[in-house]
């Protein structure tokens, strides 16, 4: 039976979509005959030892604090060696993934491969210290970003495999100087979704939305999404039965309440994040969805909701750079649109045509709901165990 090591800084309980992804993989892998072992930080109010689904899952000390950017780098900071000793002390196994929360994780790969002498691969959803230094977490060319990136490619460049998410990561990984026959790509896929007819969905029925266009916005309201350009084509879409309900949490939240506000939208609604078991409905609630990415994260990051926008049967408006996987996919599958950030009037536009022509909406529908359906989890394990078992 083959084993496997997965380190990611949360896992459920604990919330986080890296550890969201991560217990999916898991527990399928375990369904195959995989002895699988998970290494999480403890959040408290969970055991240190425990198993689910018949994966092991251990959890090494590590307080987190999102008080601050300083509390918050030097938590993950403290982290790392923590994961480190603690995955040194464990027994031996085929394989160890790290994964890239905590930012800067990879960097353990290359000491535990040495001790252990197993394989290593790195599960790349974010490419650090890069997005840092996009978002302004880090300062531009500093010295600090300069050394961070400098361990960073070293370290990758000594992993077995380094699984990527996306085309557009795959070009940012090559630009580091990581070999290419080194990538996979193997991109992230839907949540269990059980797409619901909107004319009998209990949660647009109770969120009074029967009789409206919906466009929802569904996850976190981060630094790395752009929102001008929803703001402004809801206010030119006002008196026009058009409603968008922006469903999540994140810290851009309450700035772009505030822009709303502001603007006088009463076309916009907030909703808190939902409960997984609500997931499919308040997807299925909308007509459309949309994703965001500023331009400059183009191929550090990937924004996984677009896999269960297509589950869900809903078509997508990607606004962000035509560059990115997202929007790659989307044109490939015919399964939305990709708007360009800076053109707000071309994202009402499409918005507006869709809610005047249901032909043509229900049509959008059916292609995103094909292509939903190939991004399933199935898939991507079959894809993860080809790698790992060199095939």
């Amino acid at each position: 039976m083959p084993s496997i090591l997965f380190i990611n800084r949360v896992y459920p309980p604990s919330s986080g979509a890296t550890g969201e992804m991560l217990c999916q993989l898991a527990e399928a892998l375990a369904a195959r005959r995989w002895d699988v072992t998970v290494l999480a930080t403890d959040t408290g109010g969970v055991p240190k030892i425990s198993s689910r689904n018949g994966v092991r899952i251990l959890r090494a000390g590590g307080l987190f604090s999102r008080k601050s950017t300083l509390l918050r780098a030097v938590s993950y900071a403290c982290m790392i060696p923590w994961l480190l000793i603690r995955a040194l002390l464990l027994p031996r196994t085929d394989f160890i993934v790290t994964m890239t929360d905590p930012p800067m994780l990879a960097a353990i790969g290359p000491v535990l491969a040495f001790f252990k002498k197993n394989k290593i691969v790195h599960w790349a959803q974010d490419i650090y210290p890069e997005v840092a230094e996009e978002l302004g977490v880090l300062p531009s060319g500093h010295v600090i970003t300069r050394v961070l990136r400098g361990i960073s490619s070293f370290a990758l460049q000594r992993y077995d495999a380094v699984v990527s998410i996306g085309r557009c990561m795959t070009q940012r990984l090559v630009a580091r100087g990581i070999p290419s026959e080194k990538i996979h790509l193997i991109p992230n896929w839907a949540p269990p979704i059980a797409p619901c007819d909107k004319f009998n969905n209990p949660f647009r029925r109770q969120q009074g939305l029967e009789g409206d266009f919906v466009v929802a916005y569904s996850g976190n309201m981060g630094l790395a999404h752009d929102f001008d350009a929803i703001l402004t084509a809801a206010e030119s879409l006002r008196g026009r039965h058009i409603v968008f309900l922006m469903i999540g949490e994140g810290p851009r939240r309450a700035e772009i309440q505030r822009a709303a506000n502001s603007r006088g939208l009463d076309n916009m609604r907030f909703l808190p994040s939902q409960a997984p078991d609500k997931l499919s409905e308040s997807l299925s609630a909308a007509d459309a969805h949309l994703v965001t990415m500023r331009p400059p994260l183009c191929g550090l990051v990937v924004p996984s909701k677009f896999y269960g926008v297509l589950a869900a049967g809903r078509p997508c408006l990607f606004v962000g750079p035509k560059e990115s996987e997202v929007a790659i996919s989307l044109s490939e599958q015919d399964a939305g649109m990709v708007i360009d950030p800076q053109n707000p009037s071309a994202l009402a536009a499409a918005i507006l045509d869709w809610a005047m022509d249901p032909v043509a909406h229900a049509a959008a529908c059916r292609r995103a709901r094909i292509a939903g359906a190939s991004a399933t989890i199935a898939t991507r394990v079959d894809e993860f165990e080809k790698l790992l078992r060199g095939r």
